[in-house]
C-alpha cells in the first residue's frame, strides 16, 4: 500500500499524534504480517512506562482520509481508539525465555495451510486437511486483552524442546485456557429467544422454527475458536447429541457452523456459501478456508469434502 499520498498522511498523522499525549511517548507505523500472507500497517504507541500497546491499523483510516475526513477527526478516533484498548499493565518480558513459565500459556490455533505457505517453514506446524496446527502463548496477565505471541522455530531452540512436545502442551492447555461453547446461530442472533446454550452440559436440540438448524463453535473468548474441531469428543458429543453426522463450515479462524447432515440435501451448494461468505463478508485475515468438511459420527473422523 505505501505511496506518497500514504507516506504523507503517516507522517503528519504521527507528528499530529504527539500532542495527545505525554511527552516522550514512542509512537511509530510498521508493517506486520498477519494470517493469510497479509501485511499491514499498524501504528503503536508506547507512553513512558509502558512496554506493550495496541496496534492500531491504519488502512481503514488512510481510507477515511482519501474519502475527506479530516486528519484532525482521524487522530481524534485513533486516540479515543487507543484510550479504550491500552494495556494498563506491563508486561514481563523474561517469563517467555523460560519454559516453565510459558509451558502452561501454550495453545494452538488452525490456519489455512497454501494460504500461509510462506510463514509455515519459520513456525512448527502440523498438517491438518488442507490447513495447518499452529502454536501461540497467551500472555499471563493479559487474557481480557487477548494478547498472544506466535511461537516460531527460534522459540523451539531456545527451550529446548521439539515440536511433538509442544503439541503436547497446546493439547493439554488448549482446552482449559480456552473452553468450547455450541450454541444455535439462531439463539445468537436473536437473544430473546429461548436459549439452547450447549457446552458439553446439555442436549442441543434444533429449534422447530428452524428449517436449516445451524451452529456456532468456538470458544467463550471467541478466539482462535476453530481449533475447537481438534478438542477431544467435542464433534463425537455435539453429534451424538444431534443423533446425525455434521457439515463444518469454516466460518472464520474464530469459529465453525455446524450443520446436522440430514438437512442437506446438496453439500456442493455449502461449499459456494463459504466460498462467497470469505469474499463478502470475511476480514482477509481472519480466512479459515473456502472448503466444507464432514464429521462421520461412526468414524469419529473429520474429511474435507471435494465436489
Amino acid at each position: 500500500m505505501p505511496n506518497d499520498s500514504f507516506d504523507s498522511f503517516k507522517q503528519q498523522l504521527l507528528a499530529d499524534l504527539q500532542g495527545s499525549f505525554p511527552a516522550n511517548t514512542q509512537i511509530s507505523v510498521g508493517s506486520y504480517s498477519h494470517n493469510n500472507c497479509l501485511s499491514l500497517y499498524g501504528l503503536t504507541i508506547l507512553e513512558p512506562g509502558s512496554n506493550i500497546s495496541p496496534t492500531i491499523y491504519l488502512e481503514e483510516f488512510f481510507q477515511q482520509y482519501q474519502h475527506g475526513v479530516s486528519l484532525p477527526e482521524i487522530c481524534r478516533q485513533i486516540v479515543q481508539h487507543y484510550s479504550l484498548r491500552r494495556f494498563t499493565n506491563k508486561i514481563d518480558t523474561s517469563f517467555f525465555t523460560c519454559l516453565d513459565k510459558v509451558r502452561p500459556q501454550i495453545a494452538y490455533k488452525l490456519i489455512h495451510y497454501q494460504r500461509n505457505r510462506d510463514i509455515l517453514p519459520d513456525i512448527p506446524h502440523f498438517a491438518y486437511l488442507d490447513l495447518a496446527i499452529v502454536f501461540y502463548c497467551l500472555v499471563p496477565g493479559f487474557a481480557q486483552e487477548n494478547a498472544s505471541i506466535l511461537i516460531h522455530n527460534s522459540h523451539l531452540n531456545l527451550w529446548g524442546i521439539s515440536k511433538d512436545s509442544l503439541l503436547l502442551f497446546a493439547q493439554q492447555n488448549t482446552p482449559r485456557l480456552l473452553p468450547w461453547n455450541c450454541d444455535s446461530l439462531a439463539n445468537l442472533l436473536f437473544p430473546g429467544r429461548t436459549k439452547l446454550p450447549y457446552s458439553g452440559q446439555e442436549n442441543p436440540a434444533p429449534p422447530a422454527d428452524d428449517a436449516m438448524p445451524m451452529y456456532v463453535l468456538t470458544n467463550k473468548q471467541c478466539l482462535f475458536g476453530a481449533c475447537c474441531i481438534l478438542y477431544p469428543d467435542v464433534l463425537q458429543e455435539i453429534s451424538q447429541n444431534l443423533a446425525d453426522d455434521l457439515y463444518i463450515l469454516p466460518s472464520s479462524i474464530h469459529e465453525i457452523i455446524l450443520i446436522p447432515s440430514s438437512f442437506i440435501e446438496n453439500p456442493h451448494s455449502l461449499c459456494e456459501i463459504v466460498r462467497e461468505v470469505n469474499l463478502t463478508e470475511v476480514a482477509q485475515d481472519e480466512i479459515l478456508s473456502d472448503s466444507i468438511y464432514f464429521y462421520s459420527h461412526n468414524e469419529d473422523s473429520v474429511s474435507r469434502l471435494t465436489f
